[in-house]
Order: C-alpha cells, then sequence, then structure tokens
C-alpha cells in the first residue's frame, strides 16, 4: 500500500512539474479591459494556420463584444492586420518581423475572430478575414507613378523568371540536397530606362529528398516533411527584355527536428505542399474573389 502511494505521489509531481514547465496562455477575463491580450491570441492563432505566404502582425483593434454564458464568455473581436516581411517558414519572432514600405507593395487584412473563454482559459473557434494589397495598383499610380506594379503570382513571366531562377539556385547551393519551389512569394514590376523592364521575385523553396549529384534533376524530387526539411526564401530580379535572372539573395532556415535521419530508414511520407493541398482548394473556394497577387489569409475551421 505505501508503496503505490509513494507511485502515485511521484507520478503527480511529475505531471505538476511537467505543467509548469510547459508554457501556458495567460488568463483572460470577461471584460474589455482584456481586448489587447485577446486580440493578440488571435493574431497567433492566425499566424499559426498560416501555411502559405507571409506572417501579420496586429495593426489595431477595430471592435469587441462579450457575452457572458456559464463559466466564461463569448467574445467577438474584430482587427486589422498588416503582412510583415517574414515568410510563414521563417523562424524568427514576430514582433522582430520588419513591415513592408508602401512602395514594396504589402498586403493588410481585416478580420473577425471568435473565442469561448471558459474559467480564464481562451479557445479560439472560428476566424474570417478578408485580405488585400494595402494599395491597388489603381490607388498608388495616384500618389506614386514609379512605384513598382503588383503582378499576379501566376504571371507567366514571372512563372517562367523563377523556374529559372530555381535552376540557378541548385546550380550555385553548396547544401547536400537539390531544393524545389514551395511558392511564389511576391511579385512586381518596375522599369529602367536602360536596362528596361524588370520583374521583382520573392519565392520559398523546400529541401527535396534528391541528393546532390543524383542523375536525375530536382524537378521530380518529393519534399522533405516541414519538420526535417531545410527552407529558403530567396530575392532577385528578373531581365525581362534580356531574359536573365540577376544576383539571388536568399535566406535559410533550418528545420526543427535537426536529429540525423536513420541511412536505413525510407523517408516518412509527408503531406503535399499547401498549395497542391485539397486545404488550398477548400479555402479559395471559400473566399470571395481574391486577388491574385497576394496570399490570402484562409478562413478556420474550413468545412
Amino acid at each position: 500500500m505505501m508503496t503505490h502511494l509513494v507511485a502515485v505521489l511521484l507520478w503527480c509531481a511529475a505531471a505538476f512539474s511537467g505543467l509548469l514547465a510547459a508554457p501556458s496562455l495567460p488568463v483572460v477575463t470577461c471584460d474589455k479591459e482584456n481586448v489587447g491580450v485577446v486580440a493578440r491570441l488571435g493574431v497567433q492563432h492566425i499566424n499559426g494556420k498560416h501555411k502559405h505566404g507571409f506572417r501579420f502582425k496586429l495593426l489595431v483593434v477595430q471592435s469587441s463584444d462579450y457575452q457572458q454564458i456559464s463559466g466564461g464568455c463569448h467574445i467577438d473581436v474584430n482587427v486589422k492586420l498588416v503582412q510583415s516581411k517574414c515568410h510563414f517558414t521563417n523562424p524568427k519572432p514576430d514582433d522582430q518581423c520588419e513591415l513592408w514600405r508602401l512602395d514594396e507593395r504589402g498586403a493588410v487584412a481585416t478580420c473577425s475572430i471568435e473565442f469561448w473563454v471558459m474559467w480564464g482559459m481562451p479557445k479560439v473557434t472560428s476566424h474570417e478575414c478578408t485580405t488585400r494589397p494595402e494599395l491597388t495598383n489603381e490607388e498608388l499610380v495616384t500618389i506614386c507613378p514609379i512605384c513598382p506594379k503588383l503582378l499576379p503570382l501566376d504571371d507567366p513571366t514571372a512563372v517562367k523568371a523563377v523556374h529559372d531562377a530555381v535552376v540557378k539556385f541548385n546550380r550555385e547551393s553548396q547544401h547536400h540536397k537539390y531544393f524545389t519551389l514551395m511558392e511564389v512569394a511576391h511579385v512586381t514590376m518596375g522599369s529602367d530606362a536602360i536596362i528596361g523592364p524588370i520583374t521583382s521575385l520573392q519565392f520559398a523553396l523546400v529541401e527535396t529528398t534528391c541528393p546532390r549529384g543524383a542523375r536525375n534533376t530536382f524537378v521530380p524530387c518529393t519534399p522533405r516533411c516541414p519538420e526535417r526539411a531545410y527552407h529558403a526564401f530567396c530575392q532577385t530580379s528578373y531581365y525581362n527584355l534580356h531574359k536573365q535572372v540577376g544576383k539571388l539573395d536568399c535566406e535559410f532556415y533550418p528545420p526543427k527536428n535537426q536529429g540525423p535521419h536513420p541511412t536505413d530508414v525510407p523517408e516518412p511520407v509527408c503531406r503535399p505542399l499547401f498549395h497542391r493541398s485539397p486545404e488550398a482548394c477548400i479555402c479559395k473556394a471559400r473566399l470571395n474573389n481574391p486577388d491574385q497577387a497576394i496570399h490570402h489569409i484562409c478562413p478556420f475551421p474550413l468545412k
């Protein structure tokens, strides 16, 4: 009996220690003094569910509404968000992410976020967002005629330019695996009096299972699982008249799980990249006439 009691006490102590060590959500009381905390939790939730494009930062809380229920409350918060320069694969903390200048052509979003708060513990139950460029091309040209034009992410020139840029990346890279395109992140077009039109590109890459030096090119290689893959985020210019990719400027992000993969064990099968997934199809179907030049925040939950 005593042995059993000691074992229970030890188990409880270990469990309690684990609870103390685990990161905890802030306790939320059902009053308007907590609206800032609730809004920030909502943005964290949105960024955590956002599997393409760039993360967002809270700009302003536009309104909030509280409904008391037994043991807690239901909260609706309406916020305006601004796109940061951190791609969703970038591990940098949100508060260290820079914002876009007006001439860099970023995006903004207005979101309605719903919470249940039970016994002080908040949980996001849904969010709906409208994402748009901060200024449309038509709006910007009235105040900055020489600012770059925002192009659709599937613009034919951009698609060809990114393909050439990925080939260039793999040719110049010293990494031991080939990379493949994850997504085109941002495309603008400006012009130079001498060089002519210039397409500015930002795109994300993911490490594949194919080692460098393999006979097959990187094209048929499958991406590694997100937790085990290196990611890269690159910027470059494409000189349209010369059909030439300029110098690549890339950041590399290490995998979350950096432990060595056993050589005699096959790579695990992963979910497809977002833009090839059923989730992306559902998201696109639920968005109302989305602008093709930006990555939109998908609604949650997707049904």
